[in-house]
């Protein structure tokens, strides 16, 4: 049985905003701070609910497991894929960062989306957040 959910248009920006302020207390507390680079204009059109909760468990898990780093995010469109970017400026424990990383990616799977990661030696890493940018698509 697939599950409904209602899709409508998301201010990706604002609700970035509203979620990395509600984390700020626990980046300050790290010694890291987050920035915002998504442009205002940018949405999608998705479910915004999901879409907070993903983005929302992404972000805790990235502050969770670096400390006194940069947290950078940033967002594309191709077509019908969204793409959100998280990079940071420091390395995380991988074992304890990938465990965290797939309990997130089993809610990204539920609106089509995959969650994937990079890291340069020694340098940043950049977590990447694809969804399909029409959940009707992704049903």
């Amino acid at each position: 049985m697939k599950t409904q959910f209602t899709q409508n248009h998301v201010a990706l920006s604002l609700m970035v905003s509203r979620i990395s302020a509600s984390s700020t207390p626990s980046a300050t507390r790290r010694h890291s701070f987050i920035i915002n680079d998504i442009p205002k204009e940018l949405e999608v059109n998705t479910n915004e609910n999901m879409l907070a909760t993903i983005f929302g468990s992404l972000l805790n898990t990235v502050i969770t497991h670096t400390e006194n780093c940069c947290i950078r995010i940033s967002a594309k469109l191709y077509g019908k894929v969204a793409l959100i970017h998280l990079k940071q400026s420091h390395q995380p424990n991988k074992t304890a960062f990938n465990g965290s990383i797939r309990q997130v990616q089993q809610l990204a799977e539920k609106i089509g989306g995959t969650i994937s990661i990079n890291s340069e030696r020694s340098r940043a890493t950049t977590i990447v957040f694809t969804f399909v940018n029409d959940l009707l698509l992704a049903a």
